[in-house]
């Protein structure tokens, strides 16, 4: 069985953890998809549905949930329009009786018809991967799981008396925590995510432990070539397309409004541009940039140079 570490969400299928959802936060605010508003649910507690569910993966969604964290579209989750985010429910494929526990931290599907989208994953687990859509039953848990506690060494029992003792009272659940709405301004929910993108460090190049031989003293050739160091690439994006002064503002403080705290302005020879960066090489572009679409922060592309 899979342990976690504390504060990770998590699903295995038999087992699943989620620590409370953040209901301040920008994903469980009202939203705006294609002219269509979304409230999510303020608690889980007794959400139960039935209906059609579909499955995506990173080719037809983004990289990133809307949560910010990374999808791995092989793990056992699940995105949903109103469940607060994150949260585990037991999700049923009522044409074939398979049940397993999936983890919702992502938002959609906006399709008609259809109330939950599965990873691939989820779908494999659940057998609905080769017709796409199934009918399934959602049934959120009471409270998330706890968190696994540290292994405790067994006490040893005390050789006394035997007493006539009465059996202890079993715990008291405690309730969901409930929320109260904090009134709020349509133009700072225009978004699904507050913060999808937090800023990107480069990464150190890691220590070589290889033992290093001692080197000759090179002989001097007229046709030597000398091998040039390798250089560091240092990864930004750039808006696509150059732009006035009020306007490179503009869009640098609606990025700054979600998070991209990297977001500068540059000058070009027609104007100005917006850059993010520097990213990580690790990072996929590609994803943040399909990403950035979809949250309408604008359009960039690669740009890198070598830093030495």
């Amino acid at each position: 069985m899979r342990s976690a570490r504390a504060g990770m969400a998590y699903s295995t299928g038999t087992t699943c953890y989620a620590p409370s959802p953040n209901l301040q936060a920008a994903y469980n605010q009202p939203y705006e998809i294609n002219g269509q508003w979304y409230h999510p649910l303020q608690s889980a507690q007794g959400y139960a549905q039935t209906g059609i569910a579909s499955w995506y993966d990173i080719a037809s969604s983004s990289h990133v949930t809307a949560m910010g964290t990374a999808f791995h579209d092989n793990r056992l989750t699940a995105a949903s329009r109103v469940l607060p985010l994150p949260t585990c429910v037991r999700v049923t494929n009522l044409q074939n009786g398979r049940s397993i526990l999936v983890l919702v931290n992502d938002r959609g599907p906006f399709v008609p018809g259809r109330i939950m989208d599965l990873s691939i994953g989820s779908a494999h687990a659940l057998g609905l991967v080769n017709q796409g859509t199934a009918s399934v039953r959602i049934q959120a848990m009471q409270g998330n799981l706890p968190t696994p506690t540290p292994y405790q060494p067994p006490v040893l029992p005390q050789l006394l008396p035997v007493q006539n003792t009465q059996p202890a009272a079993p715990p008291v659940p405690t309730p969901m925590r409930t929320h109260t709405d904090n009134p709020y301004s349509r133009a700072q929910l225009r978004s699904v995510v507050a913060n999808t993108f937090a800023e990107q460090a480069v990464p150190q190049a890691p220590i070589s432990t290889t033992p290093i031989a001692p080197k000759a003293r090179p002989r001097p050739a007229t046709n030597a070539v000398l091998a040039r160091p390798q250089l560091e690439k240092v990864i930004y994006l750039v808006s696509a397309e150059p732009m006035q002064l009020e306007q490179a503002k503009r869009e640098e403080q609606k990025l700054h409004a979600f998070g991209i705290t990297t977001a500068h302005l540059v000058p070009q020879s027609t104007g100005y541009a917006v850059k993010i960066g520097p990213l990580a090489s690790t990072d996929n572009t590609a994803g943040y940039v399909h990403s950035l679409q979809r949250l309408n922060l604008g359009n960039f592309q690669l740009s890198q140079k070598i830093d030495g």
